[in-house]
């Protein structure tokens, strides 16, 4: 048995305020089916969006909601802060976020992105300018309107974030033509546009929120419930907005967010009846949850387990290095071992069904002795034995996964320290550079348009890079641009097919797994089915919350 070192430390706190959030579970990243059987393919010709596979099972709803009550979420972490161009936000900041914020556009139940807090979203006719139209009399918690000037605020603040700003790269303007219109110009085609407004960018914020950074823990929207209470690492509670502008909603007369970071913990608190409604993805959850009398709702459509390498320092800056790490990483196994079966392969950030997908990308398959000999030429090659950190987050369950892999990473040849740091902390970690190999879950949207800001180039800052490897390559750039252009699935598809290959033979991050989420909730829980498909994933907006009720 390998008895690798373990180090637990807090990484440098150096744009932690920025980016500390739960984990980008990491997303938490959204999900993906534990067998072969993925998200089927909408051949829309002009929005070449996957449709999102999400599958229900238990009581029905009761035929007509009613109103009144309190439900209690618990949830695997919380965000830092509730301020949208300043936190990244994981699928539990989502959760809470959905509850006081609106987002632009939302997905429907087939993953189209269409207009929510927006009245209209419509392009001119090469795509490369959007007009936004506001709704009139809508306003915020605190009592200020919600208008065109505010709106551009929000964008404008997006663009200029560190978290958001890859996402708006091609924006040349943002601005107002009059109280109720925004039009938003780009240097370039981009047809699916929607799509980036259902995700954390499409949050609009009360203007104090600019003024007072302090609101980050007491958030102002225009959402379905307004802030009522936080306490940190307990619970964030909200109450109903009395004028919230949908007539009839929300149903609840309140609702708490509790943060229980134990798995197993969540589901004894729904057996037990303390909590409503949970969300998971650890197999051992999913698999009795799918036993069970709740109703669950699965998510299968993305949400790739990854291991992501540090391609500017040694020893990843060497693709003998990744190509030899690749060889070594029996995903398959894991899956099957670790993962009881529940996750699904994945060979790149591109989910069956979407543009870009490949069966046979020719990325590595798992072969130990080809990875000793590249363990072997590294060493010729640099006089260096292949040595690393591996950087993960400090719970049982990831420390046995790194054991798992290591294992062979040692017999192969390589030197590996595991250095464990709090769920927190691991996205500032990974994005400025402070890492060598780190493990954790991303690329969850429906569509590879939203995922393609963690890819570009122009993504990787001086300090901080959402492009976590900070790999640099302009064909993948290039294909980018094509893809954002295309205004056919087959376009689309074409383009990233090539950065999907880019990938697969220059291997900046290596493909564990795509997850199985399960949102479950008690029988008396009503509205969840309003998440299937799009608006469950696990990362981004979640405007059903608002639709939920309890049954009498």
């Amino acid at each position: 048995m390998s008895t690798t070192h373990v180090t637990r430390r807090r990484p440098r706190t150096v744009a932690v305020a920025l980016l500390a959030a739960a984990a980008l579970v990491l997303g938490a990243c959204s999900s993906d089916s534990g067998s072969d059987d993925q998200a089927s393919t909408d051949t829309s010709e002009v929005t070449g969006q996957a449709s999102l596979t999400g599958t229900t099972s238990g009581p029905p709803d009761d035929e007509s909601p009613s109103d009144g009550g309190g439900l209690v979420m618990a949830l695997e972490g919380e965000p830092a802060g509730l301020d949208a161009t300043a936190y990244a936000f994981s699928s539990s900041g989502h959760y809470i976020a959905s509850a006081v914020f609106e987002s632009l556009a939302k997905l429907d139940e087939n993953g189209e992105a269409v207009p929510y807090l927006a009245e209209s979203i419509e392009p001119n006719e090469d795509f490369t300018q959007w007009t936004i139209t506001i709704p009139e009399g809508v306003t915020f918690h605190d009592g200020s309107a919600l208008t065109a000037d505010v709106v551009v605020q929000n964008l404008q603040a997006q663009q200029a974030s560190a978290i958001t700003g890859g996402a708006l790269w091609a924006v040349t303007d943002i601005s107002a033509t009059d109280a109720s219109t925004v039009v938003v110009s780009f240097s370039q085609p981009v047809v699916r546009f929607p799509t980036i407004l259902t995700t954390q960018v499409g949050y609009v914020m009360a203007p104090a929120m600019f003024e007072d950074q302090a609101l980050a823990l007491a958030p102002i929207g225009t959402g379905p419930f307004r802030f009522d209470g936080h306490v940190p690492d307990v619970s964030w509670t909200f109450v109903a907005f009395a004028d919230y502008r949908i007539e009839g909603l929300p149903h609840l007369d309140s609702v708490e967010f509790r943060i229980v970071p134990d798995n197993a913990e969540r589901l004894e608190l729904l057996d037990s009846g303390d909590v409503d409604i949970i969300f998971t993805q650890r197999p051992q959850e999913v698999e009795q949850l799918r036993a069970s009398d709740n109703k669950i709702v699965e998510y299968t459509a993305g949400d790739e387990s990854i291991l992501v390498l540090n391609t500017t320092t040694p020893p990843f800056d060497s693709l003998t290095a990744r190509q030899a790490v690749a060889y070594a990483t029996d995903a398959a196994r894991w899956r099957e071992e670790r993962q009881q079966g529940v996750d699904g392969p994945a060979n790149s950030p591109f989910a069956p069904g979407q543009p870009g997908y490949l069966e046979d990308n020719g990325y590595p398959e798992f072969d130990l002795e080809k990875a000793k000999e590249l363990t072997a030429q590294y060493e010729a090659e640099t006089g260096q034995p292949l040595a690393f950190s591996w950087t993960t987050q400090e719970d049982v369950d990831n420390l046995e996964d790194t054991q798992f892999f290591i294992e062979a990473y040692e017999e192969a040849g390589m030197q590996v320290e595991v250095t464990a740091i709090p769920q927190i902390n691991l996205v500032a970690t990974v994005a400025t550079g402070s890492y060598q190999m780190a493990r954790f879950r991303l690329y969850n949207q429906p569509n590879p348009d939203t995922d393609s800001q963690f890819w570009r180039t122009s993504s990787i800052g001086d300090l901080i890079s959402i492009n976590f490897p900070r790999y640099e390559n302009l064909a993948v750039d290039e294909a980018i641009n094509r893809a954002l252009a295309a205004e056919d699935f087959a376009g689309q598809d074409e383009a990233y097919q090539e950065v999907n290959r880019i990938f697969a033979e220059n291997l900046p991050i290596l493909w564990l797994g795509r997850s199985t989420w399960v949102l479950a909730a008690d029988p008396s829980v009503n509205g969840i089915y309003e998440g299937a498909n799009g608006s469950i994933q696990t990362i981004g907006v979640k405007p059903w919350i608002g639709e939920i009720w309890i049954g009498r």
